[in-house]
């Protein structure tokens, strides 16, 4: 008697009841399509100075305004960046979150903070 075919049949189903568990027994939602955010505002004016200015806006609620000044650093051989400006983003909560921060040589420092008023209503 050949007992290939036997081992083969075993196998076989072995295999399908195995995958047959992996299976869920519940509907599988399909993942969504991403969201693509639309760009509203792109305004960067920059000149030969190391001055410039960005403010941005997509229609998902983000936000951002930027100003940039070199300035000469204590030592007066080099150059900072400072920089000031704010940014704004919907969380996933819904509610509107707004930061307004500084950025020199002493690092980013944020200047105020809210995140307490509903965007969507």
């Amino acid at each position: 008697m050949n007992t290939i075919p036997v081992v083969v049949l075993a196998i076989f189903v072995f295999l399908q009841w195995s995958t047959a568990a992996v299976v869920p027994s519940y509907p599988v939602e399909k993942p969504k399509a991403p969201v693509i955010a639309q760009l509203l505002r792109n305004d960067y004016v920059y000149d030969n100075n190391g001055q410039f200015s960005l403010n941005y806006q997509v229609d998902d609620g983000t936000s951002q305004t930027r100003e940039g000044t070199l300035v000469l650093n204590d030592e007066g051989d080099d150059y900072v960046l400072i920089q000031k400006g704010s940014y704004s983003y919907i969380s996933p909560e819904g509610i509107k979150v707004t930061v307004t921060y500084t950025a020199d040589k002493d690092g980013f420092k944020i200047v105020e903070s809210s995140n307490d008023v509903p965007a969507r209503v």
